[in-house]
């Protein structure tokens, strides 16, 4: 509920503190006196648009408080949680400044808070008609929910949200089985083609440090030969180490009675040339096989090249490419696994059928429901001061379509507001007073059908009013009554009365027989001082609010008679409240 709104330096109103109440809450006053100036106060309060434009003018700043008392939405508290602004006594003081020189700043708790935020904030709080209630009933989601309240459709919508939920997540994962496979497939046609390149490449474990040793031998190849030539050379021939070895040993044998030493020496002469005899043969051999081999030269060179970059590619090494050959290998012979992609197209079907049953059954309910919806709010209509109003519902229903979480309908509020004119869609036709009579009139018609769950009020006659389920905790009527009679005011005030047992009203009204339904009645009026006009908001008492009804009903000098006059009205609106009082128009 909101309980104090204080304003300050704010167009025309310098200082003022007005006191809500409980119930509904009436503001009157002269054309131009400042009622508007306070609605405009309060969006400011709830993070609505505010310019420099609304500061008073020689004022540093225009500066906004409104003060809530809860209970209000559990959103609410998720919402000051999230912005670190808990309530811990149950009160939210949402604060507003603007400087002369355009810069706002907002605060919720007393901490500072984007204006984004405090305007979240706000539409959790206050559901001002003449921004956005009223404008939300333009919108087809919006006139589709006021069939289906009409209808006590609740429990089906929310059954088939629920159906919807689910089988949006059984299509997403069976869109993920489709992806997975999707993916799975590339993935084995990437592992065939690397297993192909792999097997064709015919790796065999240090193949090629061989062939790295066999390329070094085949280009040293014309070094080689020369130098076991000239090793060759060097042991074998007349001048050779072999010759020299054996003309030693000779020479040495020939003393070999000088001394056993001698003997040993001409012995291991004789052993070094036989060695150098079988080097120098062997150093032959070799000689004669080196050769160089251009062809092999250049198959080795191929093939090197081929397993480096193979390796390059898989692994780095011969052990790392032939490990990965048998991971891809058996990764090739697993088989996918269909039972879940089964199991899910199974459930989808079912889920599919059952959405379907709920989707037609929903649609038929509000076929059912569309006429009657149209002819009592037409009725209420007449009521409110359209006597010609034709107000028909129609139910278009998209045949074959799946289903969304609402159905497969589209309903739209069709509207002839006077006799002779052709009609249309309610966005296309209703003017700004007409559209805030519909909607009272949808709501009267809505009302004591969502069920206790919904919060459900008594209004005037033994009228049940209800509340939308997630209605903010305030209700603002901007202007509503606009171009009304007296009789309809009577039936207007009744109606809100109705509505404030439910959530707190606050109504900004020219006739007195609205007002007169107020538990709480608001005068805003102007005054000079000092040169300047300023607006001032005051509560009224029980006198004053007579005089103010007084002079709302046109009574000349508000004598005697005409404040009897609006003493009866008071009466009048309070008795409804207990029985269907009838009173004609004053």
């Amino acid at each position: 509920m909101l309980t104090t709104l204080r304003i300050a330096d704010f167009a025309i109103l310098q200082a003022a503190e007005v006191t809500f109440g409980p119930g509904l809450n009436a503001l009157t006053g002269e054309t131009g006196a400042g009622k508007s100036i306070v609605l405009h106060a309060l969006d400011a309060a709830l993070g609505g648009k505010a310019t420099d434009k609304i500061v008073r003018h020689g004022a540093a700043r225009a500066e906004v408080e409104a003060l809530f008392e809860a209970p209000w939405p559990a959103a609410v508290d998720e919402l000051l949680a999230e912005m670190g602004a808990e309530s811990d006594d149950g009160t939210l003081v949402l604060r507003r400044t603007v400087a002369a020189g355009g810069k706002s700043r907002a605060w919720a708790n007393g901490r500072l808070v984007p204006v984004a935020q405090q305007r979240a904030l706000g539409r959790l709080l206050c559901d001002v008609s003449a921004q956005h209630a009223a404008h939300r009933m333009l919108e087809p989601a919006a006139q589709r929910d006021a069939l289906d309240r009409f209808a006590g459709l609740q429990g089906e919508r929310a059954a088939l949200a629920a159906l919807h939920r689910n089988w949006t997540d059984q299509r997403a994962a069976l869109a993920a089985v489709d992806a997975r496979d999707r993916a799975r497939a590339d993935r084995l046609d990437w592992l065939r083609f690397v297993h192909k390149e792999l097997e064709d490449l015919g790796l065999k474990a240090g193949e090629l440090a061989d062939i790295e040793a066999r390329l070094l031998r085949l280009r040293a190849a014309d070094r080689i030969a020369r130098a076991l030539q000239e090793a060759h050379g060097g042991l074998d021939g007349d001048g050779g180490a072999a010759a020299t070895l054996h003309k030693a040993g000779r020479s040495l044998q020939k003393l070999a009675g000088a001394g056993r030493d001698i003997e040993e020496f001409a012995v291991r002469c004789r052993e070094l040339h036989d060695l150098a005899r079988d080097l120098a043969h062997d150093l032959a051999v070799a000689a004669r096989a080196v050769h160089k081999d251009d062809r092999e030269l250049g198959r080795l060179s191929e093939r090197q090249d081929q397993l480096q970059r193979a390796l390059k590619k898989h692994g780095g090494s011969e052990a790392a490419a032939l490990t990965k050959l048998i991971d891809i290998t058996a990764e090739l012979d697993a088989d996918a696994d269909e039972q879940r992609r089964a199991e899910l197209e199974h459930r989808l079907a079912a889920l599919q059928k059952s959405l379907d049953a709920h989707a037609t059954r929903l649609s038929d309910a509000r076929h059912a429901a569309a006429g009657p919806l149209g002819q009592q709010v037409s009725a209420l209509l007449h009521d409110l001061g359209m006597p010609a109003a034709e107000l028909r519902t129609d139910v278009l229903t998209a045949d074959g379509a799946d289903s969304g979480p609402t159905g497969r309908d589209t309903v739209t509020l069709w509207l002839r507001a006077n006799r002779g004119e052709a009609g249309g869609a309610l966005q296309a036709v209703a003017s700004g007073g007409e559209l805030a009579r519909v909607l009272l009139a949808v709501q009267r018609a809505c009302a004591g059908r969502d069920g206790p769950a919904a919060g459900v009020a008594t209004g005037a006659a033994g009228t049940e009013l209800a509340a939308p389920p997630d209605a903010a905790p305030v209700a603002v009527f901007d202007e509503v009554d606009a171009g009304l009679s007296g009789s309809v005011g009577l039936k207007l005030g009744r109606f809100l009365r109705g509505i404030a047992a439910q959530q707190q009203v606050i109504v900004v009204s020219h006739l007195p027989q609205v007002a007169a339904a107020a538990n709480v009645h608001l005068q805003a009026c102007k005054a000079e001082a000092a040169g300047r006009t300023r607006s001032v908001i005051a509560s009224l008492d029980v006198p004053g609010r007579e005089r103010e009804l007084a002079r709302m009903l046109g009574e000349a000098g508000q004598g005697e008679t005409a404040l009897q006059h609006a003493r009866e009205l008071i009466a009048a609106q309070r008795d409804s409240q207990s029985g269907d009082t009838t009173i004609a128009a004053m």
